[in-house]
């Protein structure tokens, strides 16, 4: 395939399962809303510890299979064994059921000292007994999410997504007013089973062999590798999602709960906005890559073209959080975190680097490397910015956690592209080095346009800033597959 070709293919799967992720990424704004106005941030924040909560033991309960998994199904897929495929998916769906539940009788037995933990007291054990069926019907939708996207069928997860995050927002709403508080819990839980229900019809109708038949002896020794990779990557979750929950809890502890509301709230919005590019690397770019991971020729190509469209993506939603930071916090959340305005603009600011950090983990991923990844991204990557983030916030308070978040994350994506160069001999070639750094002068600029510039001078440089990065964006498409021949064919198409 040449790279042309390659490009295309590669912006097209964006395109695809980039829209569905617009759309979940806006429902799941739209309940943060919802929480935000209802609870204000005091909900905010026990939200935030509900869902680090689950996060880090749906980690440790599932030994890192999700991630492993994909990498050995899109394997097998590429190749085009239906009975090898079948077989691997037999095995790996065994693995999820045991590790769903796993999962939620971890939660279920330790109800109540993850209140304490998480609250200093035990009032909340009834939202965490809740939180256990959420935690083990995510298993069983994450396991669904790794065949399909194993199987490059991102249609199907697209639809799912959709119909799975609309349904969970739909039944928040009365859950929220009649159970206040303890609906939060209820609605995390039912999200997960709208979401595993949504998937399980729609991949029903995939074509597998059936008559492939294993003794849980043999599943057990059939997935050991996927095990011994999954436990190294476990680890690693288990670490980022530690580091985040410590976070959180010294921020209530040194800080209030409020606090907690304030920082996850605003970290929500730029996590949000990248939220495409996130779903996008894990579900199209991180299979493909491992499909062809042998071949270094193929990877340097990929990793080059995806690290540049992410990018390109990336710097235009950058610039607007920075120039619009008012209006989108008071549309997405409330007037009570405009204090946080100027938080909103340097983790605005980090966004291009924290794409970076994510393309080099899956190179150090598709490698199946597991010591440089638990190494060098999980505990390094990840306990700096812990680091920084407890120094930043006795520091400066609440901005400083945006200070450290774009220190560390420049830092970070340093390290591993080190790393990556090192041990694979693989680096960026000059024409994206260049983009990167026209991409990052643009919102560099308009950071400091916002707060160099008052009224309408401001207005009108911020207004230039944004026409001109998206239009850098959109040049640099057109140059490389000729976007707009393409939209204007379509548009006629259509006449």
């Amino acid at each position: 395939m040449d790279k042309d070709s390659s490009y295309k293919k590669t912006l097209k799967s964006t395109a695809v399962f980039g829209g569905a992720q617009a759309i979940q990424m806006l429902i799941t704004i739209l309940r943060a809303k919802l929480i935000a106005v209802i609870f204000g941030s005091h909900g905010m924040g026990i939200n935030a510890i509900f869902q680090s909560t689950i996060s880090i033991i749906s980690s440790f309960s599932s030994f890192g299979i999700f991630q492993s998994a994909v990498r050995d199904i899109s394997q097998e897929f590429e190749n085009g064994d239906e009975k090898k495929l079948s077989r691997i998916n037999l095995i790996f769906n065994r693995m999820v059921w045991a590790v769903g539940c796993f999962g939620l009788l971890v939660c279920l037995f330790g109800a109540f000292w993850l209140s304490k933990i998480a609250f200093q007291n035990f009032d909340y054990s009834i939202h965490f007994l809740i939180l256990s069926l959420g935690i083990f019907f995510s298993a069983l939708s994450n396991g669904q999410t790794v065949f399909l996207q194993g199987t490059r069928n991102l249609t199907a997860l697209a639809k799912a997504s959709i119909v799975g995050a609309f349904l969970s927002l739909l039944i928040s709403i009365p859950l929220f007013y009649y159970f206040g508080i303890l609906g939060i819990a209820i609605s995390i839980a039912s999200g997960s089973l709208i979401l595993y229900i949504t998937q399980y019809y729609l991949t029903r109708k995939i074509k597998l062999d059936k008559t492939i038949n294993l003794t849980v002896k043999e599943t057990i020794a059939a997935g050991k590798p996927i095990l011994k990779l999954g436990t190294v990557l476990m680890l690693g979750m288990v670490i980022l999602t530690g580091f985040t929950y410590l976070t959180n809890i010294f921020i209530g502890r040194y800080g209030k709960i409020a606090d907690v509301g304030f920082f996850q709230g605003i970290s929500s919005i730029t996590t949000q906005s990248i939220a495409i590019v996130i779903a996008v690397l894990a579900s199209d770019f991180f299979p493909r890559l491992s499909a062809i991971f042998q071949d270094r020729q193929k990877v340097k190509v990929m990793v080059n073209q995806q690290a540049e469209l992410v990018s390109l993506i990336i710097a235009p939603i950058s610039v607007i959080l920075i120039t619009a930071a008012p209006i989108i916090v008071k549309v997405l959340l409330s007037k009570e975190f405009l204090i946080m305005v100027p938080m909103l603009r340097l983790l605005a600011l980090s966004l291009l680097a924290r794409g970076i950090w994510l393309i080099m983990s899956y190179v150090i991923l598709a490698n199946g490397d597991k010591k440089a990844y638990l190494i060098y991204d999980s505990l390094i990557g990840n306990g700096l910015l812990f680091i920084c983030n407890v120094f930043a916030y006795k520091v400066w308070g609440l901005n400083g956690l945006a200070i450290s978040s774009l220190i560390a994350s420049i830092g970070i994506s340093v390290i591993l592209m080190t790393v990556v160069k090192i041990k694979y001999g693989f680096g960026f070639d000059k024409g994206f080095i260049k983009i990167f750094f026209m991409l990052i002068l643009l919102a560099v600029s308009a950071y400091f346009g916002v707060y160099v510039l008052k009224g309408w001078p401001q207005y009108s440089f911020s207004f230039f800033l944004g026409i001109l990065t998206f239009g850098y964006s959109l040049f640099i498409l057109n140059k490389r597959i000729g976007i707009l021949n393409r939209v204007k064919s379509f548009l006629e198409s259509k006449n």
